[in-house]
């Protein structure tokens, strides 16, 4: 039985791409890009080409970035760089932000509405000179919604001009890349957090973008040659893909929730209809358990998850609450590359079963 993936929110596979290119980085030109020698010099030279890509595809600087292990370690770092600061968060922030909240008497959540996106009229009502850091998920890993980043950076800026002074805005955007356009200089942050898991590159590897004169980060460590190679190459194939892959995968979503409600009139989608990315649909199906329906599908070759595999198996999920659903009811499927038409009428064949 051929199984049918449909988690790709949670962790993509790696593009055979990106596999082909990094292969070499772990068996023949391996060398520590700090050593002098000849091929420690061939090492820093292609993690120089891989900053200078990623720098024109995100129209930045290649200093302006560092490498970590993750969007997680990525966003620790921005939280750890505030310590002590007042911060504002948005209430559906990933979990690593919002789960860890090392300082939570300085950060204060921005609410957001039915749809999930931020309250634009909070959160002007929230700035104030004590705030040092903003930090707001660029698209939402349960529900795809997308924030109003380039509105909320000019507001963001207004106010440090009346306040005379600078506040920092962060946003975690890893699962942007397939689906957004990420031209930084229009956007206008400061800080971006960027997450090779969920772009088709390898594992073990993040980016955090830092502009010039804002922060100071000093990661130690040897760098990992590999997966800078594999994410370089991964976030080009990505910018390539983008507008075909962002077509075919939108008629795919738009035609797999019109057949949904044809099974059941009452399943209803999750977030906005407009502001979101096409490769998320989270639905709540009125009077099942997920848990149980989820399992059902696996049994029948079917993988999809009932909220974000980065919450603990007992958690409610914080976003689905925030925008007044019941979480126990909910599914999340998450389409990529792999997915086909075929697949996703096998998938409503089953679910219609299972109702």
């Amino acid at each position: 039985m051929k199984r049918i993936y449909l988690d790709y929110a949670s962790l993509t596979p790696v593009d055979n791409r990106v596999k082909k290119a990094i292969n070499k980085y772990y068996t023949e030109e391996y060398t520590n890009p700090s050593a002098l020698y000849y091929s420690a010099i061939n090492s820093k030279n292609a993690i120089d080409n891989a900053k200078r890509n990623i720098a024109d595809i995100l129209h930045i600087h290649s200093d302006e970035m560092i490498f970590t292990s993750g969007g997680t370690e990525s966003n620790q770092l921005v939280l750890n760089s505030f310590l002590g600061k007042k911060i504002l968060i948005s209430s559906i922030e990933h979990s690593s932000i919002i789960n860890n909240q090392i300082d939570n008497k300085n950060i204060l959540q921005i609410p957001i509405d039915k749809d999930g996106i931020v309250d634009l009229d909070q959160l002007k009502k929230m700035l104030n000179p004590e705030i040092d850091l903003i930090s707001i998920m660029m698209v939402n890993n349960e529900i795809g919604t997308i924030q109003p980043i380039r509105e909320i950076s000019k507001m963001i800026r207004d106010a440090g001009a009346k306040f005379n002074k600078r506040i920092i805005f962060h946003t975690d955007a890893s699962q942007a890349p397939l689906h957004q356009v990420l031209h930084l200089e229009k956007l206008n942050i400061d800080l971006m957090t960027l997450d090779s898991n969920k772009i088709y590159g390898p594992r073990g590897i993040g980016m955090l973008y830092i502009k010039r004169n804002t922060l100071n980060i000093n990661r130690p460590g040897t760098l990992n040659i590999p997966g800078i190679i594999g994410f370089s190459l991964a976030l080009e194939i990505a910018e390539k893909m983008k507008e075909k892959e962002t077509k075919r995968i939108f008629e795919l979503k738009n035609y797999f929730f019109n057949e949904l409600i044809k099974i059941n009139s009452n399943i209803k989608m999750n977030g906005t209809i407009e502001n979101t990315v096409p490769n998320i649909l989270n639905i709540s199906i009125p009077n099942i358990d997920n848990e149980f329906f989820v399992l059902k599908l696996d049994a029948k070759g079917i993988e999809c998850s009932t909220k974000s595999a980065c919450l603990r198996d007992e958690d409610e999920s914080y976003v689905l609450k925030a925008i007044n659903v019941d979480s126990k009811n909910t599914i999340r499927f998450s389409f990529g590359r792999k997915t086909s038409k075929g697949d996703l009428k096998r998938v409503l064949k089953v679910i219609k079963e299972i109702l």
